[in-house]
């Protein structure tokens, strides 16, 4: 089925963002803000059809001036959420990127991430998206969290079941590297977190 206007109405006011964006440590990973020093590297793994085409907003070709724009947008408050360098505890090897943000024009938290090809299949967007998505409901009043995969990603969908996210429906969106695509729309709710939360233990 596809999403329309209705399936919609439900969702929450713009979540108010309580903190500047914490440091989140995971088992192998540490998320922090990116900083400027991050553009050259970013620029790098960045720089992949495969993983434009996953994204929204992401560009391709990806320059060394996007991410540097890109950086510099997070800065100055121009992303409203938290987004995070996707870094290897041991290294500090920036491997990808991962974000919770309010959506316009509605507000809805949405996370997102993606994470350079080298690094794929070891299960790092996992594990930065659960650290993002436990954080976003411990410090907004959010009832609900969005997400939103390219029906050809199934790893992006693995990630999202592994969470806990549910399958709301189809819809099509516009997106800068590969024009119209069909992506599947997710949410997940805080009681189905915080049950699974209870499960892990």
């Amino acid at each position: 089925n596809t999403l329309n206007e209705q399936d919609y109405s439900h969702r929450e006011q713009r979540q108010a963002f309580s903190l500047n964006t914490p440091v989140l440590t995971t088992e192998r990973l540490v998320l922090r803000m990116p900083v400027h020093d991050d553009a050259d590297e970013l620029a790098v793994i960045a720089n992949s059809r495969e993983i434009a085409e996953m994204t929204a907003r992401m560009p391709h070709p990806y320059t060394r001036a996007d991410a540097a724009n890109y950086i510099r947008a997070v800065h100055e408050g121009r992303v409203e959420g938290y987004v995070y360098a996707v870094t290897i505890a041991d290294t500090g090897r920036l491997v990808g990127m991962c974000a919770v943000t309010n959506r316009p024009p509605s507000g809805d938290l949405e996370v997102g991430y993606w994470i350079g090809r080298a690094w794929w299949g070891k299960g790092y967007a996992s594990e930065a998206a659960s650290a993002v998505v436990d954080l976003a409901f411990r410090v907004t009043g959010a009832n609900v969290i969005y997400a939103g995969s390219r029906t050809v990603n199934p790893r992006s969908r693995q990630v999202l079941v592994k969470q806990g996210f549910e399958l709301m429906g189809l819809d099509e969106i516009d997106t800068v590297a590969a024009g119209r695509v069909a992506i599947e729309r997710y949410r997940l709710t805080r009681e189905n977190w915080l049950a699974g939360k209870a499960r892990d233990g």
